[in-house]
């Protein structure tokens, strides 16, 4: 016999202030901010609701992730993890005037190559998805399943180190309001019963 346990990585929805108009740098420092502040979009919905019944829930500090669990209908919160905020959002005094998503890539790629400013290093934000990873598994040797509301390079990052840890992808969308889901077989547990 086997026991199944399971995590549900959700991504926030989309957050009003998520515009993409062209801005300079110092705009686009503005438009982080806001983003950051944002409650989210009235018009945006999940493609897909999952259930959140019988689980551990987990919710990011941030306001778009406890929005985007207040909207699934959680009312009972189990953690709010500060590891499961999204990791920095960087921004660079360029001279450019450029789309707000085409700032987010370029700040992103600079950002994972090493430049530093006034926000979380890549390293350090590497380091602290670690430490969830590593929470998570300890959790789901008592919970069978645990849901997360947080965000895209968050959830990306925790995916990534649950699979190296031999989780199962079974879903993958990184989308606002993207659910992935990985699982893994607990064959002691079963064992054990």
């Amino acid at each position: 016999m086997t026991s199944i346990k399971e995590v549900i990585l959700i991504r926030h929805g989309k957050p009003l202030s998520a515009h993409n108009e062209k801005v300079n740098s110092a705009s686009y420092a503005n438009w982080v901010r806001n983003y950051n502040k944002s409650p989210l979009d009235p018009a945006s919905h999940p493609k897909q609701q999952v259930s959140i019944e019988n689980s551990y829930i987990i919710v990011s500090p941030l306001l778009r992730a406890k929005l985007s669990a207040a909207y699934y209908g959680v009312t009972r919160v189990d953690e709010e993890v500060f590891n499961l905020k999204e990791m920095d959002i960087p921004y660079y005094k360029l001279p450019f005037v450029l789309r707000t998503w085409h700032w987010v890539l370029l700040s992103r790629t600079l950002w994972i190559m090493g430049f530093k400013g006034r926000f979380e290093s890549f390293k350090c934000a590497r380091q602290r998805v670690e430490e969830l990873s590593l929470r998570i598994e300890s959790l789901s040797n008592s919970h069978q399943r645990i849901v997360l509301f947080g965000h895209g390079m968050t959830n990306y990052f925790t995916r990534k180190a649950l699979m190296k840890n031999g989780w199962e992808l079974t879903q993958k969308d990184g989308d606002f309001w993207g659910v992935t889901a990985l699982r893994k077989y607990d064959v002691e547990a079963a064992n054990n019963i």
